[in-house]
């Protein structure tokens, strides 16, 4: 099993107040650990981009940056230890973890009218999916992204620009399962695995996290979702 940690050291969220003390990198991510991990809430759903970013803070208080969503789409079979949910390995191209897999999701935009219409664009966009159902959350994380662009001012030399992002994970139903196709845009192939084969793919640590928590989801939920045991 391969767990790949955001490089190169892990910062919490806000960011410390002098950034110039950063490592430098052409593009890095500096994600909170999985023990920081914050609390998703299905009231989110009705919300709009700015309604979110409003309302879910940084611990100092300040808004994120960005938000995006996490899609925990799942495929319910008859045993709970068959269960499966889908992952996606990310296109050898991307900049960032490339070949690396990950659940469904991307950046809530400002013209997407709720967090709910995110999920299900972002489900649509990048499985060919149709979401029919979000049924819970499971936790959410945050990061913080470093990007070199050109110093301002007539200067020469590149500067640090930084970012913070929130993602918050949903649990989603389909129905048309049979009809996954990834987007070769953003992943090169999609799979939907069980609880043992997904802690044994190529996934980032956080990542790996709201895979465990959304297995331990679907077995408290099991009766739920199938029926058995009614």
């Amino acid at each position: 099993m391969k767990i790949y940690n955001s490089p190169p050291t892990i910062y919490p969220v806000p960011l410390p107040a002098n950034p110039s003390t950063f490592p430098t990198a052409p593009e890095t991510i500096l994600a909170t650990s999985p023990t920081s991990l914050l609390t998703t809430k299905m009231e989110a759903l009705p919300m709009t981009k700015a309604q979110c970013l409003a309302t879910y803070l940084q611990p100092n208080g300040s808004p994120y940056d960005k938000l995006v969503i996490g899609a925990i789409v799942l495929k319910p079979l008859p045993n709970i230890k068959e269960l499966q949910i889908l992952l996606l390995k990310r296109a050898p191209h991307e900049p960032i973890y490339p070949n690396i897999w990950e659940i469904p999701g991307g950046k809530v935009e400002d013209t997407d009218p709720t967090i709910q219409a995110a999920i299900e664009r972002e489900v649509l966009e990048e499985t060919n999916l149709k979401v029919e159902m979000v049924m819970g959350t499971v936790d959410s994380f945050d990061y913080a992204l470093e990007k070199k662009v050109a110093g301002g001012g007539g200067g020469e030399g590149m500067m640090s620009v930084w970012s913070t992002s929130l993602q918050m994970n949903f649990i989603c139903a389909v129905s048309n399962y049979d009809d996954l196709a990834v987007n070769p845009e953003e992943h090169s192939k999609g799979r939907f695995v069980d609880a043992e084969m997904a802690m044994e793919m190529e996934i980032t640590e956080q990542m790996r996290a709201v895979v465990g928590e959304a297995f331990k989801w679907c077995s408290e939920h099991f009766v739920e979702l199938t029926g058995v045991g009614e």
